[in-house]
């Protein structure tokens, strides 16, 4: 039918639009500016709207700028559990316990706030990295397998806290 059109059209001359003809799609939108033509606002900088990836074949490795709430909760879970685990080791120390970890066993030589301040600043940068990365698999594996250790974590030092008594180090 078109193809037929098409060359009756060059035989003749233009064919004469006919009510029965009518555009496709909206009319109004083709009317309007584009929109890439206008600068773009201060506050639309900051509105960005990507929250999944836009090809099926993008899905392992897209950054996006919205997050879901499961990714909101697996970083506050890995962070209190975080919390926990430092208030639980301060508790241990405060018993007669040691510090696992000899990194932060050196960092609670300077006192208990300087200890606290960094393992939440380590771990939290970690999170954040990470949930920034969270479509990439080393991130994912990153993220569950940090919920992982700390839920273990923490069931340990519940263990220590129920069950458990320190062994006194010996005076040096």
């Amino acid at each position: 039918m078109y193809l037929e059109d098409f060359v009756a059209s060059l035989e003749s001359g233009p064919i004469a639009p006919s009510d029965s003809v009518k555009p496709k799609g909206d009319t109004r939108r083709r009317k309007q500016d584009d929109r890439r033509r206008r600068p773009t606002t201060w506050w639309n900088r900051f509105q960005h709207r990507r929250a999944a990836a836009r090809r099926g074949s993008e899905i392992p490795n897209t950054y996006v700028d919205v997050y879901q709430r499961r990714d909101l909760a697996i970083l506050i879970a890995i962070f209190t559990i975080n919390l926990a685990d430092a208030f639980f080791t301060l508790h241990w120390i405060g018993r007669g316990g040691a510090e696992g970890n000899p990194v932060m066993a050196w960092v609670l030589g300077f006192g208990q706030a300087p200890f606290l301040a960094l393992k939440c600043m380590a771990v939290g940068a970690w999170l954040l990295v990470l949930v920034i990365h969270k479509n990439f698999t080393l991130a994912r594996l990153g993220l569950f397998g940090l919920l992982l250790f700390y839920s273990l974590l923490l069931g340990y030092h519940i263990f220590l806290y129920l069950f458990a008594d320190p062994i006194p180090l010996p005076n040096v």
